[in-house]
């Protein structure tokens, strides 16, 4: 019973060390991000991890540049608690903002060690914390946590304030920049001992999205409370000292956006390493973005995507329709937050902007269903420009040919008006701006003005407009003779607002071996071998959260695709 006591209690110890960290988290944070050492040391054990190149180097460089003595054999000899969560966290308020990170230590001497003398002379103790102060950065301490936070001043405010601050300061012997920089300083220290003694401020643990995001078998997380805010705050501290602050008021622009907290979760599962995002979404947002969003592409477009032939390709599919009609709407209430006074004039811009756009036919010129093919790599001759200098210096300009390695691509892009595209066409020919090919037209774009110096060709058919490099192609696609598969991906596509896909294995192939060195060719190999495929797609509204999800695809060849990638540094770093 006594074990079964001390077990238990060793659990709700670990526990409790573990949210003790967490909740010294301010609830003022605009951005947390957290690594679950936890969950990693699950995925690749510490003595696994200490056998690889590139952890046994790094630990010889910390042991040189520490004390002479001191020999590092693991990652736990750093002092880290590498089995608990570490954390960053971002605050700012009008006069200053940290970056700060909190992690959990097994042994401070050990840390302490890796110290250089010359740091270790600068190290004072203070209200039982060890403290380090540098220039914007200062190191705060104690048995069992370490906190380190850089900050930078707020340059609106202190340009707002330096009157006050230059009367404050008439009688002392220092100037504006030494004010500043001993202000920033000691409000930092303030900061980082409210922090890690878990005074002053709720924590963040009280903010109900915050507490939702938490994922166990995540990786790492990251949260943002406020997209708009936090790009408002960005943006203030780029632009709020100059004289846009004076047309726009600050404090209305988190509004702008439409997106408010932002939550994303990375996962190293068997044979695939994927990252989720959920965006949350304002009531303004969700109302217009889902008569344009949620929207499928055009079946007629997997008729002519051939998933054997195609290296990387990205989908689009909008209702033009629904985006005109809505725009204006959206602009409207984005203008009316930033400039309310103008109420009137802004809504009258709106109904003659209303009144000018056709959205049934511009939606029916451009649908608003795109897919990019990226077909081929392969050796062509190009032209481009050269000079020449006479024996009286004069310039002249030539063109020359050489072989370039040269993409293939394709864009198709929806359109139901087959017609006026081909009367526009049909004038293009008139004018010499394309020539016909007897069902598709090469466009006479000189080479030089074109990247790669490549011929494009164009063509309607289906309600589909084309443009591709491939003469070829676009011949067996007006002759019927494309043949189609896109197999797993017309499920994907369709059911998604965007993707973008890449297959790895595919690209990688494509570098040509003889423009490697041998190092190279076993670094491209080992990739090969390693990584499948990859995309980002963007999902429909759900709710009023906006999903997101990346994956990228591996080998099988071990547990989890953590312990493949930790192979694949292992291999560049030998």
């Amino acid at each position: 019973m006594k074990k079964i006591l001390l077990f238990v209690a060793i659990i709700a110890s670990y526990a409790s060390m573990a949210q003790s960290i967490e909740s010294k988290i301010p609830n003022s944070a605009e951005a947390v991000i957290s690594v679950n050492g936890d969950r990693l040391t699950e995925l690749v054990p510490i003595a696994k991890f200490n056998e690889y190149s590139f952890a046994q180097k790094m630990l010889e460089k910390l042991s040189r540049n520490s004390e002479s003595e001191l020999t590092l054999n693991s990652i736990e000899d750093l002092g880290f608690d590498v089995n608990s969560k570490a954390f960053y966290f971002f605050k700012r308020t009008d006069s200053i903002s940290y970056h700060t990170f909190l992690i959990k230590l097994t042994d401070k001497n050990k840390f302490e060690s890796l110290m250089s003398p010359r740091d270790k002379e600068s190290i004072v103790t203070e209200e039982g914390l060890r403290v380090m102060a540098e220039n914007r950065l200062i190191t705060v301490w104690n048995d069992n946590l370490l906190l380190f936070s850089a900050y930078e001043k707020g340059r609106p405010y202190f340009k707002e304030h330096e009157e006050r601050f230059m009367s404050q300061m008439e009688h002392e012997d220092i100037t504006y920049y030494q004010l500043k920089k001993a202000l920033t300083s000691k409000w930092a220290k303030i900061h980082a001992f409210n922090v890690i003694k878990g005074h002053g401020e709720t924590s963040i643990l009280s903010n109900k999205s915050y507490a939702s995001s938490k994922d166990k078998n995540a990786a790492a997380s990251v949260w943002l409370s406020d997209y708009g805010q936090l790009i408002s705050d960005v943006m203030f501290d780029m632009y709020g000292g100059n004289a846009i602050s004076s047309l726009i008021p600050w404090e209305s622009i988190s509004n702008l956006y439409g997106f408010k907290s932002v939550v994303a979760n990375l996962y190293f599962d068997k044979g695939a390493a994927r990252m989720t995002t959920e965006m949350e979404m304002s009531s303004d947002l969700i109302k217009s973005s889902k008569s344009f969003y949620n929207s499928k592409i055009d079946k007629a477009f997997f008729n002519y995507l051939n998933y054997d032939e195609t290296l990387a390709y990205m989908s689009l599919s909008l209702n033009t329709k629904a985006l005109l009609e809505e725009y204006p709407k959206l602009q409207a209430r984005v203008f009316d937050r930033a400039v309310p006074t103008k109420k009137g004039e802004l809504d009258l811009v709106v109904d003659l902007l209303s009144l000018l756009l056709d959205e049934e036919a511009i939606s029916d010129l451009i649908t608003g269903d795109v897919l990019f093919t990226l077909d081929n790599f392969e050796e062509k001759e190009v032209t481009y420009t050269s000079y020449e200098f006479d024996e009286d210096y004069n310039r002249k300009e030539t063109t020359r040919t050489k072989n370039e390695i040269v993409p293939d691509f394709t864009i198709m892009i929806g359109s139901k008006k087959d017609k006026l595209l081909n009367k526009a066409a049909r004038l293009g020919v008139k004018q010499k701006l394309f020539e016909d090919k007897n069902g598709y037209f090469k466009i006479n774009i000189p080479q030089k003005e074109v990247p790669f110096g490549l011929y494009l060709y164009a063509a309607i058919k289906n309600d589909i407009l084309f443009f591709t490099t491939s003469e070829e192609k676009i011949s067996n696609i007006v002759n019927n003779r494309f043949i189609k598969n896109p197999g797993k991906h017309q499920k994907l596509i369709k059911s998604c607002s965007s993707v973008l896909y890449i297959n790895g294995e595919k690209l990688i192939s494509k570098v040509p071996e003889s423009e490697l060195s041998r190092k190279e060719r076993r670094y491209f190999n080992y990739a090969k071998e390693s990584l499948k495929d990859a995309y980002f797609k963007t999902l429909k509204i759900k709710g009023n959260k906006l999903l997101s999800e990346m994956n990228i695809n591996t080998a099988n060849s071990e547990e989890n695709s953590l312990k493949l990638f930790l192979n694949l540094i292992d291999a560049l770093a030998k």
